[in-house]
């Protein structure tokens, strides 16, 4: 999302106050989240109730990535975390506890706000996280189907 100095700031306001505020910058969320949406992000572990569905901010290479949870995995007694890009093809390297930085809760758009934990929103980014790691197989056939039905 940024670059190294606002992963620090980010950071230590999560921190400190347990929320921070990130504006995207990236497009792999598209089109739930999109550049230049504002985030809540409210402090949360591996084991505070994040689950396959939820969105969450974690940091790698000095960046901030806001990605769905697809999974979770158990590791020598660890847990971790499969995330990825709802418009990206390939699930990130597992996510530790130690890059996990919270769960995004709110999305703010064009002066109006979506509440991630919400029953809709909830329910939406679970059927999200079950069909990503498939997109793959569905998504070029959705493209073809699309591409007959408008004869393009």
């Amino acid at each position: 999302m940024e670059d190294s100095d606002c992963c620090e700031r980010v950071t230590a306001a999560l921190r400190r106050r347990g929320i921070a505020w990130v504006k995207v910058s990236g497009r792999s969320m598209i089109p739930w989240i999109r550049p230049d949406d504002v985030l809540l992000v409210r402090c949360a572990g591996v084991d505070d109730g994040v689950s396959p569905g939820q969105v969450v901010l974690f940091a790698r290479g000095g960046r901030l990535i806001a990605h769905r949870v697809i999974g979770r995995l158990c590791v020598v007694g660890q847990v971790f975390l499969e995330t990825k890009g709802d418009a990206t093809w390939d699930a990130d390297a597992p996510i530790s506890e130690t890059e996990l930085l919270g769960r995004v809760t709110q999305v703010f758009r064009d002066g109006r706000s979506i509440a991630l934990e919400t029953l809709h929103q909830a329910v939406l980014g679970r059927l999200l996280a079950s069909i990503s790691p498939a997109r793959r197989l569905w998504h070029p056939l959705a493209r073809a189907a699309k591409r007959f039905a408008t004869g393009a």
